[in-house]
């Protein structure tokens, strides 16, 4: 053979070797990403690593989808047409006490809930036999109104909703409250539609809220993909740290509320640094899950070892050392 025959043959195949192992190492790893509508003040991350392109920064491609509830995402994680979301702890400790292998990666924010009551009721003991709009069953909101009753030996009718309908139903008549994240109370409260009569602070102080969520089988089979979750995540808390007016206009841009009523709402939420989850909230929510039948009654014979597979932070405190 002729060395420029040689020559060429060589070259070709130098541009096929070096062209695919580009094509392997540039490849996007696919996710899906669920997070709740309406949802910004709670879970700021997803709005923020959508909006800065954090995600695909670690070479990931992410279909988004976006829920009503917590509940209807993990409906969708369970069935593995979700990989990760935020949403609230309560639905997570819901959907693994089902059997699912939902694990929670880190935290997102605390508190940060209110109910909204119309002027006819004056305290909490007029709620008993009231309707209250919630989120539906496995939301942390709903949940929270089974503790109110509990504690003040009352009875409370549960009006399970989307979260939009809520202050037009309370407007309507067709229900004596409301409890829903932020900013949704405090909208209505802007629309003079009610007022507020308990935040999720009285109901329950410094409780985990919204959490990031995983399917557990990631932690093993795909490690590295979890840990570049973890590095979007943190960038989009870094964001928020550093960049509150930004952030508050993309919590405008994305909700379409006045600066005002975000403003509002974001007094009611706190989003500590870093998201680590309160274990002890975690451990009481789990509690009142299994009294109030939402987790079966044997299905937690050690509540320690629940949270302890429940929560798996190991990924955020290696990525904050």
């Amino acid at each position: 053979m002729k060395k420029p025959q040689m020559l060429w043959i060589a070259i070709i195949g130098l541009v096929f070797i070096f062209g695919f192992q580009t094509l392997v190492i540039g490849a996007e790893k696919e996710i899906r990403f669920g997070y709740l509508v309406a949802d910004q003040l709670h879970n700021p991350a997803p709005m923020i690593m959508k909006e800065k392109k954090f995600l695909e920064a670690e070479g990931l491609k992410v279909n988004w989808g976006e829920f009503l509830a917590g509940s209807y995402l993990m409906q969708h994680l369970a069935s593995g047409e979700v990989d990760f979301g935020t949403c609230g702890a309560v639905p997570v400790m819901i959907t693994r006490g089902a059997g699912v292998d939902a694990v929670i990666l880190a935290g997102s924010n605390q508190e940060g809930s209110a109910m909204v009551v119309a002027n006819h009721i004056k305290e909490i003991k007029d709620l008993n036999g009231k309707s209250i709009g919630t989120p539906g069953i496995g939301s942390i909101q709903d949940a929270m109104v089974d503790m109110v009753a509990q504690k003040h030996n009352i009875s409370i009718n549960h009006k399970h909703m989307k979260v939009s309908d809520m202050a037009i139903f309370l407007k309507k008549g067709e229900i004596d409250g409301f409890i829903a994240w932020e900013a949704i109370p405090s909208n209505a409260v802007d629309m003079g539609y009610g007022r507020v009569l308990l935040t999720s602070h009285d109901i329950l102080p410094e409780h985990q809220c919204c959490v990031l969520v995983a399917k557990g089988g990631l932690l093993k089979d795909d490690p590295e993909t979890v840990k570049k979750i973890i590095r979007a995540y943190m960038k989009a808390f870094d964001y928020l740290k550093n960049n509150r007016d930004e952030s508050v206009a993309l919590m405008v841009k994305a909700t379409g509320l006045s600066k005002n009523v975000v403003e509002m709402g974001l007094t009611r939420v706190t989003h500590p640094y870093p998201p680590l989850v309160n274990v002890p909230s975690l451990k009481l929510m789990a509690d009142g899950l299994v009294k109030s039948g939402k987790i079966k009654e044997g299905v937690i014979s050690d509540m320690d070892k629940f949270v302890a597979d429940l929560y798996r932070p190991e990924f955020l405190k290696a990525y904050l050392k």
